[in-house]
C-alpha cells in the first residue's frame, strides 16, 4: 500500500525563528504559550519528519490559529505580526492546504493564473535586462564639487550632480606636497570605506542582513575603477577645499584625517537608526520597496545629518578652523556614502539579473520559482527592498502585473474591497510610479535589452 509523502516545509528552522520572532512585548500570554508549543513542533518536525511529528505540528498550528481567530475574527492569524513575512501562511499551506501555490496563499482561483503570469513577467523583464555599471549619477549636498577644478577656497553646501564619466578622467598633475596630502586623504577614505559600506548595507537591509555587506572588494568592483579610483577622486576635490589651510601644516592634515574618521562613525550611527517596517508579498514588496526609498531619501541628507552633530575638537586647531575642516571631511564622507550606495545597488542588481536570467531559462519546468509564490517572494523581496530601481522598473514597465494585482482586493473573509478603496489605492500607486520615475532619472541608471519588447517597455523609465 502506497504511503503519502510527508510535506517538506519551505524554510529552515533558523529562517522560521527569525521570521516569526517578535521583539515587542506580548500582551496575549495565552497566544504566546500556544505559539511556543508550535515553535517546538516546527523544530521537531524539521529535525525528524514523521507522521506523528506532522500530526503534532498540525494540531499545534491549528490550536494557535484558532486562538487568534477567536479573539480577532476569522483570518486574524494571517495578519499577526508573526506572519509579517508570510511564513505562517507558508506553513499552513504546506501541512493543511495547497502547498506553495497562490490558492494556498489565499488568492481566489480566478486570480491565480494572473498572479503566476505577473511573477513570470518579472522573470521575463529582468531575465532580459543588462545594466551598464559604468553609467550612473551621484548627487551630493555638501561642500565638495566633484565636477569642478576647485578655486582654492571653501565651497558652498549645495546640491550637485556628478556623472560617472567625470570620475574616469586622470587626476591633474600637482606639486609633491599636494600629491602627498591627497594620497593620505585617499588612504584614510579607503580605510573607512569598509565600515561605510557595511553601514550602507545595514541601512538598506532593514533588519534582513544577509552578510553581503562584508564583501567589500567584490562590492566596489561593481563600479569601474573600484574603490581606489573613487577615493582618489574625492581626495583630489578635498585638496581643492583644503588649500587655504595647508599653511597650518601637520595639524590641518591630521585634523582632516581625524574628522574623516569621526564622520564615518556618525554615519554608522545614523544608518543603524534608520528602520522602516516592511510588508510581505510581491505586489506589496514592489510598492513598499519604492515607498521605503522615499522614506530614506526624505529623511534628511547625509551631509546635514553629519553636520548636525556636536562640533568637533581637533588638536592644534582653533574652533573656527576645526569647524571648517570638519565640514570638508563630512562632505568627503557624504560623497563616499553616495558612491557606496551606488556600488551597493550595482552589486545587488548584478546578482539579481543573473538569477532572473537563469530562472527565465527554466520557466517551463513545473518547479519554476514563479509558480511558488512564497519562495518567489523571498527571492524577489531580497533585492526589491534594498534596491529601489528594481521595484520601480517592476511597477513602471507594466509587464509585471496590473494595478488590480498590486492591491489587496480581498479581506480576510474573501470579500471584495469597495470601489472607493480601490480608487484610492490606484491613485496611491500612480503617485508612487511618478516618484519612482523621478528617482530612476536622478540616479542615471542605464538599462538595455536585446529583447525588442523589453527594450520598448523600459523606454518610459529611461533617462
Amino acid at each position: 500500500m502506497a504511503t503519502t509523502a510527508l510535506p517538506k516545509l519551505p524554510f529552515t528552522y533558523a529562517v522560521w525563528k527569525k521570521d516569526t520572532n517578535l521583539t515587542i512585548s506580548i500582551t496575549d500570554p495565552t497566544g504566546k504559550a500556544k505559539f511556543a508549543v508550535l515553535d517546538k513542533a516546527v523544530d521537531a518536525y524539521i529535525k525528524a519528519p514523521t507522521q506523528a511529528a506532522l500530526t503534532t505540528l498540525r494540531n499545534a498550528l491549528l490550536d494557535w490559529t484558532n486562538h487568534k481567530d477567536k479573539s480577532g475574527g476569522a483570518g486574524a492569524w494571517k495578519k499577526s505580526d508573526r506572519n509579517r513575512k508570510l511564513t505562517l501562511t507558508a506553513l499552513y499551506s504546506a501541512i493543511c492546504g495547497e502547498g506553495d501555490t497562490d490558492k494556498g496563499q489565499g488568492i481566489p482561483d480566478f486570480m491565480s493564473e494572473g498572479m503566476v503570469n505577473a511573477r513570470l513577467g518579472i522573470l521575463y523583464l529582468f531575465g532580459n535586462l543588462a545594466c551598464d555599471e559604468g553609467k550612473y549619477r551621484i548627487i551630493t549636498n555638501g561642500l565638495l564639487d566633484l565636477n569642478g577644478k576647485g578655486a582654492g577656497t571653501i565651497g558652498k553646501a549645495v546640491k550637485r550632480t556628478t556623472e560617472a564619466a567625470q570620475l574616469l578622467m586622470p587626476l591633474p598633475a600637482s606639486n609633491p606636497e599636494r600629491v602627498a596630502h591627497r594620497n593620505r586623504v585617499s588612504k584614510a577614505l579607503q580605510g573607512v570605506a569598509g565600515a561605510v559600506t557595511e553601514a550602507v548595507f545595514t541601512q538598506l537591509a532593514a533588519g534582513e542582513d544577509d552578510g553581503e555587506g562584508s564583501k567589500t572588494e567584490a562590492i566596489w568592483n561593481a563600479i569601474p575603477g573600484g574603490l581606489q579610483m573613487v577615493c582618489d577622486h574625492i581626495a583630489e576635490k578635498v585638496m581643492d577645499q583644503m588649500s587655504p589651510f595647508l599653511a597650518n601644516g601637520v595639524a590641518a592634515a591630521t585634523g582632516l584625517v581625524s574628522a574623516l574618521s569621526a564622520g564615518c562613525d556618525r554615519f554608522r550611527v545614523y544608518a543603524r537608526g534608520k528602520g522602516v517596517v516592511l510588508v510581505p508579498g510581491v505586489p506589496t514588496s514592489t510598492i513598499d520597496g519604492i515607498k521605503r526609498a522615499m522614506d530614506i531619501s526624505l529623511a534628511g541628507e547625509v551631509y546635514q545629518v553629519l553636520k548636525s552633530g556636536a562640533a568637533l575638537t581637533l588638536e592644534g586647531l582653533t574652533a573656527g578652523l576645526a569647524g571648517a575642516i570638519a565640514g570638508i571631511a563630512f562632505s568627503a564622507i557624504e560623497a563616499l556614502v553616495a558612491f557606496a550606495q551606488k556600488a551597493h545597488d550595482f552589486y545587488r542588481i548584478r546578482l539579481f539579473l543573473i538569477d532572473a536570467k537563469a530562472m527565465w531559462a527554466q520557466k517551463d519546468k513545473p518547479s519554476s520559482l514563479h509558480r511558488q509564490p512564497y519562495a518567489f517572494n523571498r527571492w524577489y523581496r531580497k533585492t526589491a527592498m534594498r534596491v529601489p530601481v528594481i521595484p520601480v522598473l517592476t511597477l513602471n514597465s507594466g509587464i509585471c502585473g496590473d494595478k488590480m494585482r498590486m492591491l489587496c482586493l480581498f479581506s480576510n473573509e474573501g470579500e471584495v474591497i469597495t470601489q472607493k478603496a480601490f480608487d484610492a489605492g490606484v491613485a496611491y500607486i500612480d503617485r508612487i510610479k511618478a516618484w519612482g520615475a523621478t528617482y530612476l532619472a536622478d540616479g542615471g541608471y542605464t538599462f538595455t535589452s536585446t529583447d525588442k519588447l523589453v527594450a520598448e517597455l523600459i523606454k518610459p523609465v529611461k533617462v
